[in-house]
């Protein structure tokens, strides 16, 4: 194992926190390189309040470790049961942030919202630029 002791303890682009002002959200932060800071960039908040917060959390972890670019996620299948879709909602101003609706689908009937991720602009991007 080829392990740099530097990569070990460098801080992570992403982190999230419970948002301290409303109940069921999460606040999203990224590490400004010039500041050295961690700063807001986007709220993960809960749709369905019956939905344990703890399961809440390990979803905010997932995608905190997509956007830090790790593979390996938290197995939630045992504890949703349902399959988790998305939709990028269009924005009406390329300034926008970035929002994405969250559903579950149990496989009977329509899918139900879940939750909402907000993004500032330019966080999220793909090999053809910004989403």
């Amino acid at each position: 194992m080829n392990m740099n002791f530097n990569d070990e303890s460098e801080k992570p682009q992403f982190m999230y926190k419970r948002n301290p002002l409303i109940e069921h959200a999460f606040q999203i932060f990224m590490l400004k390189i010039d500041k050295r800071v961690y700063e807001p960039v986007g709220d993960y908040t809960l749709l369905d309040l019956s939905e344990d917060i703890e399961l809440t959390e390990k979803k905010v972890i997932n995608i905190i470790s997509l956007l830090n670019g790790r593979k390996s996620l938290i197995d939630l299948s045992a504890l949703t049961k349902s399959k988790v879709l998305f939709s990028i909602v269009p924005k009406e101003d390329e300034d926008q942030p970035d929002k994405i609706i969250f559903r579950n689908h149990d496989g009977n009937g329509p899918s139900t919202e879940n939750a909402m991720l907000v993004l500032e602009k330019g966080v999220l991007k793909d090999e053809h630029g910004t989403i």
